[in-house]
């Protein structure tokens, strides 16, 4: 999961798995990378990397963008976290891809979702039709806090998943499970 601080990822890790990072209403809680475990039925699982929280001008090293930025390299697709509430939520996305395009060319292309979270607070439903406008593509809104959708996001992240494998094993490579 790659967002801004305060975006939701540690509390979308939360709700998506058993894994317990800290989450506060303060910027920065997320200080190192948490990984949580996503189980499907037939045993399958998925691991989810929640990423701290990225600044404009990571790919500088402003803040600990290098080392947060590294660890992004190493994901197979990316999950956009951004904050519903704020005005103008394409800005986040637009600026994320930025930073990762930046840092290392191709990087912002992988295959991604875009997930608006947050859509329980007031401000957020309006921003929402605003946002897959500008975007052009298909917009998860769910919130972590009161579940609302947290089920598309799973059936959207098993596609992910399922994707890659194909194209792993297209390559003829067998592709990383945990």
């Amino acid at each position: 999961m790659v967002g801004f601080p305060n975006a939701g990822k540690s509390s979308l890790l939360r709700a998506l798995s058993n894994a317990r990072p800290a989450v506060a209403a303060y910027p920065f809680t997320t200080l190192k990378p948490h990984v949580g475990i996503v189980h499907y039925e037939g045993h399958q699982q998925i691991a989810v990397a929640d990423i701290p929280g990225l600044i404009r001008g990571a790919h500088q090293n402003r803040g600990l963008g290098s080392a947060f930025l590294r660890h992004i390299e190493r994901c197979r697709f990316l999950l956009f976290v951004v904050d519903l509430s704020l005005s103008e939520p394409w800005t986040q996305v637009d600026d994320l891809k930025y930073e990762l395009e930046m840092y290392e060319e191709g990087l912002s292309e992988r295959p991604h979702a875009i997930i608006a979270n947050k859509i329980d607070l007031p401000e957020a439903r309006a921003n929402l039709s605003q946002l897959r406008d500008h975007l052009g593509q298909e917009v998860i809104a769910l919130s972590a806090v009161t579940g609302e959708n947290l089920e598309q996001l799973l059936l959207h992240l098993k596609v992910l998943y399922d994707a890659y494998l194909e194209a792993e094993r297209g390559r003829g490579r067998e592709p990383l499970k945990w």
